[in-house]
């Protein structure tokens, strides 16, 4: 009977053995996954200046003046001026991110884009089509000037009365 238990011992051990390393496994892709930024094609990296924006097809005449930095860990900055009375530009932060031709991308509240963008790289720049408002926005590769960057409001999406152009 001695032999039996010490066999069942044994048997237990490189069970438990077995499982502890598997769950250790399991739990160290887990967090490769949360820790590793999404993919961002390198195309889409760096500062932009929104140049021309259409809506179903017609030109907007009186569009706001929009900034863009879309840096290499997959974190962007808006800066937006909206109409005339605006003074300063507002800053919106956030991650975002491209897979199979799309950009996508998430505040720093937590909310999703109002849209996910097809993006297309042109003669004139990055062309962001939307897929839920029929719009088209063509951005110019430009540096932010620093005026736009140090004199920005800082915004939480919720709180802002008009939604951000992304």
């Amino acid at each position: 009977m001695a032999l039996i238990t010490k066999d069942m011992k044994r048997l237990l051990y490189i069970i438990l053995t077995a499982s502890a390393a598997l769950m250790a496994a399991s739990c160290e892709k887990a967090g490769e996954s949360i820790s590793t930024p999404a993919a961002l094609d390198p195309s889409v990296i760096g500062e932009w200046h929104l140049s021309r924006m259409l809506a179903e097809g017609n030109l907007i005449e009186d569009m706001p003046d929009v900034y863009l930095a879309i840096n290499p860990d997959g974190t962007f900055e808006l800066y937006q001026k909206s109409g005339t009375q605006s003074l300063r530009h507002d800053r919106f932060t956030g991650t975002c991110y491209t897979q199979d031709g799309i950009l996508s991308g998430v505040y720093s509240n937590g909310d999703a884009w109002g849209s996910k963008w097809e993006y297309v790289m042109t003669l004139d720049g990055l062309l962001l089509k939307s897929f839920n408002m029929l719009e088209e926005n063509l951005y110019v590769k430009t540096e932010i000037p620093r005026e736009v960057r140090i004199n920005a409001n800082d915004v939480v999406v919720k709180s802002y009365s008009t939604a951000p152009i992304l």
